[in-house]
């Protein structure tokens, strides 16, 4: 494999870290090459933009097509409920002044509506055509296909959320700052990221599902957000946990090794508490959000 410079620290990249099938659709084998000083991580190849969309074309993407097959999915839904209170009050905590928020990659919409049902003026991105309509008929507004139509509209926002979304963007140094000049002077950048350093994604290693190849291009740390957030003159004010995560990533990595539904169901409750509990000192848990202000 060619020597890459890391997008995020600058140092040179050569050694792939994990080999990761795509279970989903292709069944291609990628490369996890990780940078050494950063810790930042990338999928290697990358398919380019105007390929990767058939890589999400399946059933089990479940943020574009709200399936609830399977048993895991099914739990999905009931503890998604939960996740978007959640969420709610996390953006309602910021304090940003006014309320003017949008959502980038929001899927089929269910965060937007929450949000437009508590007072708060939204906008959505996102780029596939099935869950865009769903997310249009479920808030009963136009949602635009890309960041750069969010942008063309020439609005500025206190809140932009990316709820794991920007580990999907090609080039994450150009949407950074593009997302960075879409927000007031006192907004925020709210990213929900996996976090490859955490105790499940060691675990489960090439079959941790976090890696999701390869619709996940980038594959992050908390020192990697630090630095590339300094880089961009962006404060991170704060780590929050997405505890749920755990679970749900360690039954979805169960099902890729192979495991039945009880075995997923079991030994991904086991492996996902096992990683809260590492995580409650060191704050290395399975999902993190980083809270993003100029």
């Amino acid at each position: 494999m060619k020597e890459f410079t890391c997008p995020v620290c600058g140092a040179s990249v050569g050694n792939a870290l994990l080999q990761c099938k795509d279970m989903s659709v292709s069944n291609e084998i990628f490369d996890i090459c990780l940078c050494n000083s950063c810790l930042f991580a990338f999928t290697f190849p990358q398919p380019k933009p105007e390929n990767i969309g058939k890589y999400y074309n399946t059933e089990d993407y479940i943020s574009h097509t709200d399936t609830r097959k399977g048993i895991v999915n099914k739990l999905y839904h009931i503890v998604r409920k939960r996740n978007i209170e959640n969420k709610l009050h996390i953006v309602n905590s910021l304090n940003t002044g006014s309320k003017n928020l949008a959502d980038i990659g929001c899927g089929t919409g269910y965060f937007l509506d929450k949000c437009l049902k508590n007072a708060w003026n939204v906008e959505g991105a996102e780029p596939d055509g099935n869950a865009r309509k769903i997310a249009e008929t479920r808030i009963n507004k136009a949602v635009f296909s890309s960041i750069d139509g969010l942008e063309k509209s020439g609005k500025k926002f206190d809140v932009i959320t990316l709820w794991h979304v920007f580990e999907h963007l090609h080039d994450i140094n150009a949407s950074l700052q593009q997302l960075k000049q879409l927000i007031e002077p006192t907004g925020r950048l709210v990213l929900a990221l996996p976090n490859h350093t955490s105790f499940d994604a060691e675990h489960y290693r090439a079959y941790w599902a976090g890696y999701d190849v390869p619709r996940h291009l980038s594959h992050f740390s908390p020192k990697s957000i630090q630095l590339l957030a300094e880089k961009h003159q962006l404060k991170l004010e704060k780590i929050i946990p997405m505890k749920y995560d755990a679970y749900y990533i360690s039954m979805l990595s169960e099902g890729l090794k192979g495991a039945g539904k009880i075995k997923s169901l079991y030994s991904g409750l086991k492996y996902g508490l096992m990683s809260n509990c590492k995580a409650r000192k060191s704050g290395n848990y399975s999902s993190l959000i980083y809270v993003l202000k100029n």
